[in-house]
């Protein structure tokens, strides 16, 4: 299944820079490791909101526990995940 999942993070204000960055340095490793086992097909930067990253999981199952794992997710304010359908296989048969 193709899931698109738009995540949003803030720094608490409780949490130093230098610990802040640490947990950022966490989780681009984490995107990095879960992009080359191909969970993510496409991550994209919103400059000052957040991340679009297409994910590729077996089940709404997985997609939770792969988000929920994620080192960022305890500061994420935001997340909105919606399944998406890749139509071009029906395009290229008409």
């Amino acid at each position: 299944m193709l899931f698109a999942a738009r995540l949003i993070s803030q720094q608490p204000p409780n949490i130093q820079f230098d610990e802040w960055q640490e947990i950022v340095a966490e989780q681009l490793q984490a995107t990095k490791t879960l992009r080359d086992e191909g969970k993510i097909r496409a991550i994209y930067r919103e400059t000052g909101v957040g991340v679009l990253a297409i994910f590729e999981t077996g089940d709404a199952t997985e997609m939770d526990q792969i988000l929920t794992q994620l080192p960022m997710a305890p500061y994420f304010k935001e997340v909105n995940v919606n399944v998406i359908w890749d139509m071009s296989p029906i395009l290229e048969n008409l």
